[in-house]
């Protein structure tokens, strides 16, 4: 039976959230079910993820009257997402990420339209008041269901929120990985053909570690003459990390191009992949980095590279707590045997199978049969 779907999200920007909504509104859409995606960001916004034109886009707007008041435009919020959710009529509502799942379920009390959370950090509802947690388990009683993306986050969900129903669904791999928006520059515009490439992305936040990172090839580039590093993103650290590569006298070994749209040109142009977060939910860079066969380096964070790596196998798991020097060591490691990158590299190509989007999607499409 065809459903009448929708999904509320932030915004259709850079991120790993934003990558599966655009996955499932393409999956879903292509399968016969009616899709509306809702937006609740009501600033400029720029749409990274492209989804089909037969997905119904819809905005939260900003009232006039109350542009300026902090205290009204929450409630205002809600209440508008409410109006649409009830004119539509769903058969199902999905949100993601915590701020709109707290505001999809309060928008939803009353309705009886079966509503999916989906969270998406380490550790779930990272950003609520931990001390209200008496009154999110009360709010949260209207869910039907909540999924997570790994074993450890439903453990916890399941201890801090024992009535909700999780469930685990991995991110899915889509693998070539299709043109995004973005700025389109070829690998070759930073590095030569005749040099080899590190590579990292994310969001320059100071959660992805990037000066670490950076502060590690430092320590290494001396011994590996011929290999440079890119970082793609954007975000508030650009500037530091542009005076750190400056002070690290590694202005032409370090490259900081920004948000690319092409990221299956870079994924085929690297040679290592590098992830140097301390926290990540369930890393999409590190699954596509893989798909493309790239021997991959991970701190073992909380969550996800530790489900995705097999220490040595598939890949390498760095020790948080060992910060530089443990990046260090491994860089070494990795960069320094030519056999064992091979040998990484050739099983990583698992994921591809393993996170496929039809394996993923199957997973998602028996939501579609909650009662």
């Amino acid at each position: 039976m065809k459903k009448n779907i929708i999904i509320v999200v932030s915004a259709m920007n850079l991120g790993g959230a934003q990558r599966v909504v655009s996955i499932l509104c393409n999956h879903w859409i292509n399968n016969g079910h009616k899709v509306t995606l809702i937006s609740t960001f009501t600033g400029r916004k720029q749409n990274h993820y492209i989804v089909s034109d037969r997905v119904r886009l819809l905005s939260l707007k900003n009232s006039s009257s109350f542009a300026n008041s902090k205290i009204l435009k929450l409630p205002l919020k809600v209440m508008q997402l409410r109006r649409l959710i009830k004119r539509e009529n769903p058969d199902l509502v999905i949100s993601f990420l915590t701020r709109i799942n707290l505001a999809t379920t309060i928008s939803t009390i009353g309705l009886k339209i079966p509503l999916i959370i989906s969270e998406r950090i380490w550790t779930p509802f990272a950003t609520l008041n931990p001390n209200l947690f008496w009154l999110y388990r009360l709010i949260f009683k209207k869910v039907k269901k909540a999924v997570v993306q790994t074993e450890k986050s439903m453990i916890w969900l399941k201890f801090y929120f024992p009535d909700l129903d999780a469930e685990v669904i991995p991110n899915p791999v889509l693998y070539p990985i299709p043109l995004q928006q973005g700025m389109m520059l070829k690998p070759k515009t930073f590095i030569s053909s005749k040099r080899k490439l590190i590579l990292a992305c994310g969001r320059l936040h100071k959660s992805k570690q990037f000066d670490l990172l950076i502060k590690s090839f430092a320590q290494v580039q001396k011994d590996f003459v011929d290999w440079d590093l890119a970082i793609l993103g954007e975000g508030e650290e650009k500037k530091r990390l542009e005076r750190l590569i400056h002070d690290m006298d590694c202005k032409s070994r370090v490259f900081l191009p920004g948000a690319m749209g092409n990221m299956s040109e870079w994924y085929g142009r690297a040679d290592v992949f590098v992830l140097s977060s301390i926290v990540e939910g369930f890393p999409n860079v590190l699954l596509e980095a893989m798909s493309y066969g790239l021997p991959c380096l991970s701190f073992d964070c909380d969550t996800g590279p530790g489900e995705i790596i097999q220490d040595g196998l598939n890949g390498v798991l760095i020790d948080p707590e060992e910060k530089i020097l443990g990046l260090s060591k491994a860089l070494k490691k990795v960069l320094g045997d030519q056999l064992f990158r091979k040998q990484i590299a050739k099983n990583a190509l698992q994921v591809r199978s393993k996170y496929s989007v039809n394996k993923i999607m199957e997973r998602w499409d028996k939501i579609l049969e909650i009662k």
